[in-house]
């Protein structure tokens, strides 16, 4: 008995050659889909992409300034001219987008820290948004007009203008803010069980008695040295040290602090306080919170280390100016970093608004459908880097903040509507 007959004797045999006519007979019935491109779902097509490259590399007309940046609200309201406090209110309240719907890529955890986030930023604005706005909707026909507008409501006690020193020469213009006096009033009473029994109410008859001054010196308002401190520490004054580094303070952090090496560290003794920089250095470097005013237990009216930092008095402050401060700063620079990518370093609105909300899905009811079947073009919102880290901040708030501050322009195209030009 062989190999063969035990399984079973018959062998592969290749297909014959009349089935291979047979497919190949009718070539127009598959050539069609050949000529097909293949592309994956959530793709772009070649000349999708293609003509956004062309037309972000393509210099766009100027004709002119365009119209004043304004909030939709702004533009449908009948003709009369809104107050300066409506103006403070729209800024404030159009600051972030509401958050997205459901299936958008933000789980629980992550909205929660968004609203948080947003809790902790304190009701405040930069004074050059709040005078762009001025302008733009009619309030003032010049620079100097919006500030006197401004002055009119610090005059009033309705608004105090609050000057961070460190941050006076930014470009971003974050040195200067601008609070509601019931705002920064409200945030002393929530936190009059830190500061203390009386503490909170003779500080804000402080601030009514004096509603232009943005310094106050030691021993004024009933104050003593102890509720100073307290105050220092809530985020409501801050110390400003002039003995000597009057000119460090209107530097930038950097060069404060090569100041502070070469004209004191140089000629301090060694194993000494001053060889490290002095007592207080990180202060005076531009380093967050100051120096504690109440001394060691026991010690006498000048031992304690507020001497020195006192000398100059406490400027008025917001508690969590620094969180609304850095949120702008970044946003700002990564909306100049979006410009400076294109070869003019300008792009148009409708372009940078893509840009600065991902390339997220559309809100039509053909690209939610999509949405629904896995093949929408773009990405989840929660996947973004406008609320991953800007935690929604609104473009167009973001737009006004730049074109205030003087780093972009806007300008009419009259062909892809208005144009954005990074100065």
């Amino acid at each position: 008995m062989t190999l063969r007959s035990i399984l079973g004797g018959s062998r592969v045999k290749k297909r014959s050659s009349s089935s291979t006519t047979k497919r190949t007979a009718s070539p127009t019935a598959s050539s069609w889909t050949a000529s097909l491109a293949r592309t994956k779902p959530g793709t772009t097509t070649p000349s999708k992409s293609n003509n956004t490259n062309n037309r972000l590399q393509t210099k766009l007309q100027d004709h002119g300034p365009a119209t004043p940046l304004l909030p939709p609200s702004l533009l449908h309201t009948h003709l009369q001219v809104p107050t300066p406090l409506q103006i403070h209110h729209l800024i404030l309240t159009t600051m972030f987008d509401p958050l997205p719907p459901q299936n958008s890529g933000l789980g629980s955890a992550r909205t929660a820290s968004v609203l948080q986030f947003r809790a902790a930023v304190p009701p405040v604005v930069s004074v050059s948004h709040f005078q762009s706005l001025l302008l733009a909707a009619g309030v003032a026909n010049s620079p100097a007009a919006a500030e006197r507008a401004m002055a009119g409501l610090v005059r009033e006690g309705k608004g105090r203008k609050v000057v961070i020193p460190t941050l006076r020469a930014a470009r971003a213009g974050g040195g200067e803010l601008f609070v509601l006096s019931r705002e920064l009033e409200g945030l002393v009473n929530r936190c009059e069980g830190l500061l203390g029994d009386g503490v909170g109410e003779r500080f804000v008859g402080w601030l009514r008695g004096n509603p232009g001054r943005g310094r106050m010196e030691e021993g004024e308002g009933a104050l003593g040295r102890r509720e100073v401190d307290g105050l220092v520490r809530a985020g409501f004054l801050t110390a400003v040290n002039e003995s000597g580094t009057v000119g460090g303070l209107r530097a930038r952090p950097e060069e404060r602090y090569v100041r502070i090496s070469l004209e004191t560290v140089a000629r301090a003794a060694a194993g000494s306080v001053a060889a490290a920089g002095g007592e207080g250095v990180l202060h005076a470097a531009g380093g967050t919170g100051a120096r504690s005013m109440v001394g060691p237990v026991g010690a006498g009216a000048g031992a304690g280390t507020g001497a020195g930092a006192a000398a100059g008095g406490f400027s008025v402050a917001v508690p969590g100016s620094g969180v609304f401060l850095k949120l702008v700063s970044a946003a700002l620079e990564h909306l100049a970093d979006l410009l400076r990518k294109t070869q003019y370093r300008e792009m148009s609105e409708s372009d940078l608004r893509e840009k600065w909300d991902g390339g997220i899905v559309g809100d039509s009811e053909v690209a939610l459908a999509k949405k629904t079947r896995g093949e929408f073009t773009g990405v989840m919102p929660g996947r973004t880097k406008k609320w991953k880290e800007f935690q929604g901040l609104a473009f167009d708030w973001v737009l006004r903040e730049a074109a205030g501050a003087g780093i972009v322009e806007v300008f009419e195209t009259r062909s892809v509507g208005r144009g954005v030009r990074l100065v």
